[in-house]
């Protein structure tokens, strides 16, 4: 187990530390090319959102639906791309495409506002060894972000810092990424 964990995290490192020849799938190896493999999320269809009155709750409020990408430093490398809900009851969740779901792409958080149209956000999930079977836990992802909102509401832009943390709750180095993020509410269209 110690020897297919250490694989697995030598690989993921390594693949954060080629991060310039990476793309969203940053941690799976993803070869970069040239574009984003999900540009049809910024197209208007996904993001559907048309400032028509009730759509969402009011302009310096995140609770809502988001596309969000995750950049290395300020870009232009994207380390994550996802889906992101945060709910009025502080709670969030989030399904990326930085690991598949069988390794776990589903995260959820805590978040609170700090200021008006400022969220910060703690967010947690798995790291698994699919390599092994039946896969197993490798470990804690936590990831710390905050943002501000747009005039408007229908974005957010701000930082994030992430670590893991091995089975002893040990901070694994190699696996720390920290950047700028950015998003855009989806609506009902």
């Amino acid at each position: 187990m110690k020897t297919t964990l250490c694989s697995l995290l030598t690989v993921a490192g390594l693949s954060l530390i080629a991060a310039s020849t990476a793309q969203a799938d940053c941690i799976t190896g993803g070869q970069k090319t040239g574009h984003s493999p999900l540009q049809a999320l910024a197209h208007t269809r996904v993001l559907a959102h048309d400032g028509r009155a009730g759509a969402i709750e009011t302009p310096d409020s995140i609770v809502g639906m988001w596309v969000v990408t995750f950049y290395f430093g300020d870009g232009p490398d994207v380390f994550d791309h996802g889906f992101e809900q945060f709910h009025a009851d502080g709670t969030e969740i989030t399904m990326d495409v930085a690991v598949p779901p069988a390794a776990g792409n589903i995260c959820l958080g805590v978040w609170e506002k700090t200021a008006p149209r400022t969220v910060k956000l703690h967010h947690l999930g798995f790291n698994w060894d699919t390599s092994a079977n039946p896969a197993a836990l490798a470990g804690l992802f936590v990831l710390d972000m905050t943002v501000t909102l747009g005039h408007g509401g229908d974005s957010f832009s701000g930082k994030y810092v992430t670590d893991s943390y091995d089975n002893d709750g040990k901070v694994i180095p190699s696996l720390h990424a920290e950047g700028t993020v950015t998003a855009q509410r989806v609506g009902v269209r």
